[in-house]
């Protein structure tokens, strides 16, 4: 027996599923030339099992995903999920993992993938100093964690970040953003609703200023949806009626 050929045998022997799932046995070429997908897909194992990452996700996604049943193209995607983590392409990993988890929340191994790609990801974020991303890393890994406090924390220290630097329409539009994640983790937060609160007056009040009585209605409306029944939103909502009559 040539000697190649008993080394495959050796690899077979002690890790079967793996060994062919990346092709290392002797009759993989003939496979792959019989089925160009599956010879993907053995390329795709075959780098991952050498570390390289990125290339097992690039020959991975250029597979066309199954749609022959539910499961499979869950299990396409689950293993797309975990070669972009790898990859260290976490953001896209906490897209693909929130996916998986919107349509299965009770599987471990989507909430553990989910858990773990957002955390990498809001780390990232806030060493690069990008508060909104990190916010919003921080609100996926509260969804699948059971580390509340944690999260709370984090995101809320996020939050003030992307509030500190709200000098714009837009800014002020992100610091809405982030405390409203901050809120959807913590209903109860006094903090969240004061960030909010301020964000919409101060974009109402802007609004009435240029002239523009649309957007100041749907921002005095937005004020009313956090703090029913506050005074400035329904004076700014008297002021705008008066000047339309």
């Amino acid at each position: 027996m040539r000697p190649l050929m008993r080394n495959e045998i050796v690899q077979i022997a002690s890790r079967p599923l793996r060994a062919i799932r990346s092709g290392r046995f002797w009759l993989s070429p003939v496979v792959a030339r019989l089925s160009p997908r599956h010879g993907m897909m053995m390329d795709s194992y075959r780098h991952e099992e050498e570390g390289r990452y990125a290339e097992a996700l690039e020959t991975w996604t250029a597979l066309k995903r199954p749609v022959s049943s539910k499961d499979q193209a869950f299990r396409h995607t689950l293993r797309a999920a975990r070669l972009e983590q790898k990859a260290g392409h976490y953001a896209e990993a906490v897209a693909s993992f929130s996916m998986l988890h919107a349509l299965n929340p009770g599987d471990q191994r989507v909430a553990r993938g989910l858990e773990s790609a957002s955390l990498r990801a809001a780390r990232l974020a806030q060493s690069e100093g990008r508060w909104l991303e990190a916010c919003r890393m921080w609100a996926a890994f509260g969804r699948a964690t059971a580390r509340r406090e944690k999260c709370r924390r984090n995101l809320r220290d996020c939050a003030r970040y992307v509030a500190q630097s709200a000098d714009s329409a837009q800014k002020i539009m992100d610091a809405i953003e982030a405390w409203g994640l901050l809120r959807a983790i913590d209903p109860e937060s006094r903090e969240a609703r004061h960030g909010l609160e301020w964000c919409h007056v101060s974009l109402a009040r802007a609004a009435e200023r240029d002239g523009d009585e649309a957007a100041a209605r749907r921002c005095w409306n937005a004020l009313l949806e956090v703090a029913p029944g506050d005074r400035r939103a329904l004076d700014g909502l008297e002021r705008l009626g008066a000047a339309a009559r």
